[in-house]
């Protein structure tokens, strides 16, 4: 709950959250421009009307909120907003930094001097409270003593860098409570180097170290760039903005910070580059004028080298006639303060959201990890018959076409267009003898008329002719039924390979944290769903026997027609030899009986698969495997996890411990959860030019 007893100080946060809300209803880049015009112009009109103090309570708000989540450890899971002082060797970065601070504490000297980055958490005291600062690396000391702290940084460099000017990625966490800083977090990246140094550890890729280093930090989207530029240099060939360019294709999160005004050539000035006339920067550049070498020799403190920077834009003939928003420390200050406000602000509720999805998956994973191992047999094997029904009831749930919510969770890629369980088995089926079930489907198309005839001649023996003996028929037809037995066997083998197939996958699954175990219960899988193909193959082949070796039917239409087995002589049989005749009929007989026997077989075998294959292995499995594993010896010391698992388990805990404290940590100002329902996408807004 937010309470302000300054009128002018509630109507402008009111302002601001009516403005961000109208956001919400906008699109496009008009939504974000607006939404951000919004926060940073009610930010101006706070300062203009008194109530300065709300921009800097709620960065306050935010910073620390952003720093307890990198204390948590939030950082090593999820990108967090921050600003990366990125520049080249002796561009004026730490001059820059320590001008921010207010206080002298940077490491100086020549060549490489930034060889770890330092992350600066800064935070603002009141005013005459004495400044303070603390390591992470060194745990239970604050130093009141600035001179001690640039020596801290020193040891710290060289205890992991080396003392011969090596360079490594490895930061030093400094945080710095003091009057003269404001609210931010700010990380001085080592300087892109291009040569090594001569008698140094430098690599002879040190270009490329210093490089990958910059680009891990700026490339993050959550990161704003304060690219260090000394004036002296045409801004074209500035290699730490083209850097920034390539990392932040659309330059919307780069600041510029031209440092090294005072020595620019004579009769040349950086007018046109800090009105943003040159190279185009969306958050635009802001010039300073650090101390000089001179200055630092002479002991000239940061304040008193504030003042001389002030007075000397004041009095230059050029750069006092600017808007003020285009110079001064200060004014980077402000600038920074604002838009690492409206930065944090936007990228909160998508570090929220992110933190849930990542948390749910995570807990998903341990689930699927289980918990720890059992240290008694009995419980061992009384958790093992419970992942037995898990796996047992999976696999129902596939035949069965059964939906699984878990599954389709768990489902990142795109779901298949192939049929699986049950459905992929009743394609199966319905495959069966598809070719034979068309109609223009002939069984005597490979019989030709002579070879009827000569079978008619051949069972006549020394009969007397004119009566065709059915033992014509039985001749012909028996091979056409034996043809159907290959695809029928087919058919169970098809069926037979894709559930164990399928029962492999899912044990894979559900006994992911016994690899040693899998083969073990694949090995009873197979055997026990081998014994019930063998059953139904048998089946399924005397049934295709008995079509052969047995010939009946109760089909009314072919009973009906029995006399026509008897020659009847029509207009286009007339003058026709009547052997002919038999082949006609007996070639016509033979296709009516063997659609009735197609007919029942493409119907029977699926049945006899479905129930002595399909059904009998989902009914007996479970039994089956619970008796025979319980006969055996090694399942016992097969239950055991590999060492991967459980430190996988452990690393994922801590995870989860971490992300639980993180989202509290959002989820416990009021203000967070406004923040989450806030969806308007603003960011930041253009700098004019």
């Amino acid at each position: 709950f937010f309470f302000f007893n300054d009128t002018a100080t509630t109507e402008i946060y009111t302002r601001s959250l009516v403005g961000s809300v109208r956001c919400v209803q906008e699109t496009g880049y008009q939504r974000r421009v607006h939404g951000i015009r919004i926060i940073m112009s009610s930010v101006e009109e706070a300062k203009d009307e008194g109530a300065n103090g709300l921009l800097w309570m709620m960065l306050r708000k935010f910073v620390t909120l952003i720093d307890e989540l990198r204390d948590l450890g939030l950082q090593e899971h999820i990108n967090l907003p921050r600003i990366a002082v990125l520049g080249t060797q002796s561009s004026g970065k730490s001059s820059v930094l320590e001008s921010i601070v207010g206080l002298d504490f940077l490491p100086r000297g020549d060549g490489v001097v930034t060889r770890r980055p330092l992350e600066l958490r800064l935070h603002h005291l009141a005013d005459n409270t004495e400044p303070w600062a603390i390591f992470e690396e060194i745990k239970g000391k604050k130093f009141y003593n600035f001179l001690e702290v640039r020596k801290a940084i020193e040891e710290l460099t060289d205890k992991t860098a080396g003392g011969k000017k090596n360079i490594v990625d490895d930061p030093i966490v400094l945080t710095i409570h003091s009057y003269t800083c404001p609210d931010l977090t700010l990380i001085d990246l080592p300087g892109i180097t291009r040569i090594p140094l001569r008698d140094s550890d430098q690599p002879k890729n040190i270009e490329e170290i210093t490089k990958n280093m910059a680009k891990r930090y700026c490339d993050d989207p959550r990161t704003i760039i304060l690219c260090v530029i000394p004036a002296n240099i045409d801004l074209s060939t500035s290699e730490a903005l083209q850097y920034a360019k390539d990392w932040d294709k659309e330059m919307i999160r780069t600041v510029g910070v031209m440092t090294k005004l005072d020595i620019m050539d004579s009769g040349t000035n950086a007018k046109k580059a800090l009105m943003n006339q040159e190279i185009y920067l969306k958050l635009g550049y802001v010039g300073v004028k650090n101390r000089s070498q001179a200055d630092i020799n002479d002991k000239i403190r940061v304040q008193r080298g504030l003042d001389i920077e002030k007075e000397w834009f004041q009095k230059h003939a050029i750069y006092r006639s600017l808007p003020k928003d285009c110079y001064g420390t200060d004014t980077l200050t402000h600038k920074l303060s604002r838009v690492m406000y409206a930065h944090i602000r936007n990228a909160l509720p998508d570090i929220m959201k992110e933190v849930e999805e990542k948390l749910k998956s995570i807990e998903e994973r341990l689930k699927d990890l289980g918990t720890p191992l059992p240290s008694t047999d009995a419980q061992r094997m009384q958790m093992l018959w419970g992942m037995i029904t898990a796996f047992i009831t999976a696999f129902k749930n596939k035949i069965i076409g059964k939906f699984d919510m878990k599954a389709m969770q768990q489902k990142k890629e795109k779901t298949s267009p192939e049929l699986t369980g049950g459905a992929k088995i009743k394609s199966v089926f319905f495959d069966l003898y598809r070719d034979c079930s068309i109609p223009e489907y002939r069984a005597t198309a490979e019989l030709s008329d002579k070879d009827i005839e000569r079978s008619i001649i051949l069972h006549e023996g020394d009969n007397l002719s004119g009566f065709p003996s059915v033992e014509v028929f039985y001749y012909l037809i028996q091979p056409e039924i034996e043809k159907l037995k290959e695809p029928a066997i087919k058919c169970l083998l098809d069926v037979y390979y894709y559930m164990e197939e399928l029962s492999h996958t899912i044990l894979e699954k559900t006994f992911a944290r016994f690899p040693t175990l899998i083969g073990e219960l694949m090995a009873v899988v197979q055997q026990i769903m081998g014994e019930e193909r063998d059953t139904t193959k048998y089946i399924v082949e005397s049934l295709i026997d008995c079509e052969i070796g047995y010939m009946f039917t109760n089909d009314a239409d072919y009973n009906g027609k029995r006399t026509d087995i008897v020659p009847k002589i029509d207009e286009s049989d007339k003058g026709q030899d009547s052997t002919k005749i038999y082949v006609k009929e007996m070639r016509t007989r033979i296709e009516s009986y063997y659609k009735l026997v197609l007919r029942n077989v493409r119907d029977a075998v699926p049945k006899i698969i479905g129930c002595f294959l399909v059904r009998s292995i989902q009914d007996k499995m479970q039994l089956e495997l619970a008796s025979r594993l319980t006969k055996n010896e090694q399942i016992k010391t097969l239950m055991s996890e590999p060492p991967s698992v459980a430190e996988e388990r452990k690393r994922l805990t801590e995870t989860k411990d971490i992300l639980r404290k993180a989202l509290k940590a959002m989820q416990r100002d009021p203000e967070q959860i406004y923040l989450q329902l806030n969806q308007s996408q603003c960011f930041l807004l253009p700098h004019r030019g």
